[in-house]
């Protein structure tokens, strides 16, 4: 959907238009408010404009605005689509984001502040992601008693299933672990350390590179409120009109039009 995004703005720019942002890395955000000012950003902006500021906002009380909250979420929820999926979906975002303020609100009023080291946006971060990948299960899934099965799978209620592999490399431990319940099958998905590695190298190149937003220097349309992103912090990937960059836009054009007949079902076509 950000890539989608992304070839909006790419295209509206060769004809003169100036679109504005819809994503920016909203998976780094630290917080749920911060993840509804990453993602989806005009769908957020609308919401807010046109739902939440004329039912109140904040300017009738807190208990006013955790409703108010809950009310446009559930709401942006059925937007997606009438099933009982996206009415949890919206209403759990609806709960997190008024816990979220309630947090910030409790908190300013100990003294502590909005400050935090590394550890404090860490685990902001960790804490948002787990909310966020929850959530999606009910927004992805059919009906609940689905969303339900996948839950329990990610939690490990259905048990745990390791490569048939796995139980000759662990010897001893391999049989200790299949006397303990888990499960050693042929085929599953799960590759094992080869890709836990190629997690951890992809999820390092998220954290560390800028996002498409950053390396172009894309300036944010005037309607949008907002600065400009920041430059790359290393300034060799920021994007300029260079042959290099010319070569390598080229070749990884040529790559996107090889993969072009390996296409999938875009999620967002039913809404």
């Amino acid at each position: 959907f950000s890539a989608y995004s992304d070839m909006a703005i790419g295209l509206g720019l060769m004809f003169g238009l100036r679109l504005p942002l819809n994503f920016n890395s909203p998976y780094k955000a630290a917080s749920l408010i911060d993840f509804w000012r990453r993602w989806h950003m005009t769908l957020a902006r609308f919401l807010k404009d046109y739902l939440y500021i004329p039912l109140g906002g904040n300017r009738r009380g807190e208990r006013r605005r955790y409703a108010n909250l809950l009310t446009v979420m559930l709401l942006g929820g059925l937007w997606h689509g009438a099933n009982w999926t996206f009415v949890v979906w919206g209403s759990l975002h609806g709960l997190g984001l008024a816990a979220n303020h309630a947090f910030r609100t409790l908190r300013g009023a100990s003294g502590s502040g909005a400050g935090g080291g590394a550890v404090t946006l860490w685990s902001g971060r960790l804490l948002t992601f787990l909310f966020v990948v929850v959530t999606w299960v009910f927004f992805r899934s059919d009906s609940l008693s689905s969303a339900t099965n996948i839950l329990n799978g990610m939690i490990g209620a259905n048990g745990v299933v390791l490569p048939v592999t796995y139980l000759e490399r662990l010897g001893s431990l391999g049989g200790l672990l299949a006397q303990a319940g888990v499960r050693f099958e042929p085929g599953y998905l799960f590759l094992g350390a080869t890709q836990v590695l190629w997690l951890l190298g992809l999820f390092a190149v998220v954290v560390a590179l800028p996002n498409t937003t950053e390396w172009a220097g894309y300036s944010i349309a005037p309607n949008e409120g907002a600065d400009p992103p920041a430059p790359p912090r290393l300034a060799v990937l920021a994007w300029r009109p260079s042959l290099s960059w010319g070569v390598a836009l080229s070749l990884i054009m040529i790559v996107s039009l090889v993969m072009m007949s390996d296409a999938g079902e875009f999620l967002y076509f039913q809404f």
